[in-house]
């Protein structure tokens, strides 16, 4: 039960940070100067998050 719960809640902190990189691209889109190109790519950050948090869930869901 202890490591469905660790498993549980990583896949809950990738959740929050993929809306978090949602947010931070909305932002993006909307700016008002086009060439200020910023460092991260939100939306790679957003996959990334999304992938992590689905396998942790099936992991949590399997274990």
């Amino acid at each position: 039960m202890a490591t469905q719960a660790v498993l549980l809640g990583a896949a809950a902190s990738c959740g929050v940070a993929a809306a978090g990189a949602a947010w931070r691209d909305s932002r993006r889109t909307r700016r008002h100067d086009p060439d200020a190109v910023g460092l991260i790519d939100w939306r790679t950050v957003q996959l990334a998050a999304i992938a992590a948090a689905l396998i942790l869930g099936a992991l949590a869901i399997r274990a």
